[in-house]
């Protein structure tokens, strides 16, 4: 039994699919655990992802009913949720002591779970656009284009599976990619392939997005350079990849030169007792199922004192 004062057995910090699996396998456990979400709303990015796709559960389920029923079970299992960001991760021998605007929060182990956000692609009309044609969330706003043109930027999982639920509703759909190729799971590119509402621009890049009130269009460019082409659209979807969310670490973990935490086969990074699973760490395969195991594999590894 916890003291008050006295440290936790571990900190988890996200409350995505990773941070919660990992809470609800280290309080299975008996440990005294802690959860740090900002916001305390707890799901992370699959909270706008209506349906699951390749996660094990029966029959259909979403990201948010996914994430409410984990948060449901660690709070009848007894895990404390610190509704705040980490700004800060200190090591004191066997302690480590993770910051927050609420105040530190000490632990024997911390299991770094807080995911990646989507990228911008950090082009004029991005940012003073968004919420008014410009999006990452098709789920939240794809009935906001119903019968209109809109481009989807990206070329993998993420963008196609956006891309294809747009497309129960646009009536044209543009996907824009560097690449001269697709790196989607099959299953999508497939469906894609075969819609007609479907269009693709290889090897260019959006570089402005244009419109008042709105989005009226984008800009598009040759990959390789070379001059801009005015393409009407609605709406701009954008999925170009995960920035991790790491910025807190100043340098406390060693990460690669993308920000993702290195670990090694147990999930384990430089400083012991810390842990890095899901999306935040380098080598992440990107499925949610390999979140959540690796989450509970690292529960099921720490001693209990």
């Amino acid at each position: 039994m916890r003291r008050p004062g006295d440290p936790y057995d571990v900190v988890v910090i996200g409350g995505g699919i990773a941070g919660l699996t990992a809470a609800h396998h280290v309080a299975l456990r008996g440990m005294a655990v802690v959860c740090i979400d900002e916001g305390g709303h707890m799901g992370g990015l699959v909270i706008n992802v209506s349906t699951l796709d390749g996660y094990p559960a029966m029959g259909t389920v979403g990201g948010a009913e996914l994430a409410s029923g984990q948060l449901e079970a660690i709070l009848d299992l007894g895990v404390e949720i610190v509704p705040d960001t980490a700004t800060a991760l200190s090591i004191d021998g066997d302690i480590k002591t993770v910051s927050t605007g609420m105040g530190d929060q000490k632990a024997k182990h911390v299991i770094l779970a807080s995911g990646a956000r989507l990228k911008s692609l950090g082009i004029p009309g991005e940012e003073s656009l968004f919420g008014r044609g410009v999006s990452q969330c098709a789920d939240c706003d794809a009935g906001f284009f119903v019968d209109q043109k809109v481009v989807v930027v990206g070329g993998g999982d993420s963008a196609l599976q956006e891309a294809l639920h747009l497309a129960d509703y646009a009536s044209e759909i543009t996907l824009v990619t560097r690449s001269n190729g697709l790196r989607a799971k099959q299953s999508y590119v497939s469906r894609a392939a075969e819609n007609p509402k479907f269009t693709f621009r290889w090897e260019t890049m959006v570089s402005e997005i244009t419109g008042s009130d709105g989005v009226e269009g984008v800009k598009l460019i040759p990959a390789s350079g070379g001059d801009a082409e005015d393409f009407a659209c609605s709406g701009v979807f954008v999925f170009v990849g995960l920035q991790p969310n790491t910025e807190f670490l100043a340098g406390t973990l060693d990460c690669d030169d993308a920000g993702f935490v290195k670990t090694n086969s147990s999930f384990a990074t430089n400083v012991e007792g810390v842990y890095a699973v899901g999306a935040v760490r380098q080598g992440y395969s990107g499925q949610l199922a390999s979140a959540a195991g690796e989450a509970a594999s690292v529960a099921a590894s720490l001693p209990v004192s």
